[in-house]
């Protein structure tokens, strides 16, 4: 299950948390943008959230006490927007199980 996981502000290895986020944006299990993204925690449809570390610290300091009262991962990864193919987002949440679990395997390798 994807509960206990927390937010790290410390960069990470990113290039398979970035890799999962590519394939679930092109398989159309992963969406991008701050309201978005928002109301998809607060519903439980994300299971997994990136979020740019370019984001302001309101914003870092927001998504992860969302996600941690939701229990579900945050990431922070360089370049976010690149990663799923779409410049300039900064948030983006992954709503299938199977590439949350990828996202998360790829949490735990960096450690």
């Amino acid at each position: 299950c994807l509960t206990g996981f927390t937010a790290r502000y410390r960069p990470m290895d990113s290039n398979r948390i970035r890799t999962a986020l590519g394939f679930a944006m092109r398989a159309g299990k992963c969406i991008s943008g701050d309201f978005i993204c928002e109301k998809a925690v607060k519903s439980g449809m994300a299971l997994a959230v990136a979020v740019d570390e370019g984001a302001s610290e309101a914003t870092r300091e927001r998504y992860t006490g969302m996600c941690q009262r939701a229990g579900i991962p945050c990431v922070f990864i360089e370049d976010l927007g690149r990663a799923i193919g779409k410049d300039n987002r900064m948030i983006a949440a992954v709503t299938e199980a199977g590439f949350a679990r990828m996202i998360t395997e790829a949490m735990e390798a960096s450690k």
